[in-house]
């Protein structure tokens, strides 16, 4: 087991409904791999350091955990999916 983040950027005109689906659903994703000590930390929408799809803006979590890093390929396949994903990206923290 490792220490990982997940910074993901969502849609900021996607609605409420819809941001807070894509982010319940990556987390029922987190704890069917099992992971340890989830922590999510919302911080809203920020300014982007560079368009995505004509957009500014983006709403951001952070996501800290400990999880094994077999079950990384799992979750990407729906988060790839997800139209309100715009970019996420998983960090090990203890390499």
């Amino acid at each position: 087991m490792a220490n990982y983040e997940l910074m993901m950027i969502l849609n900021p005109e996607a609605g409420e409904q819809s941001l807070k689906a894509s982010v319940d659903g990556v987390e029922k994703l987190l704890k069917a791999a099992k992971v340890k000590g989830l922590k999510k930390d919302e911080w809203g929408e920020k300014k982007l350091a560079y368009k995505i799809k004509g957009s500014e803006t983006g709403v951001y979590t952070l996501w800290t955990m400990e999880l094994d890093g077999k079950g990384l390929k799992a979750m990407t396949t729906p988060m790839n999916l997800d139209e309100h994903i715009w970019r996420y990206m998983f960090v090990n923290l203890d390499a």
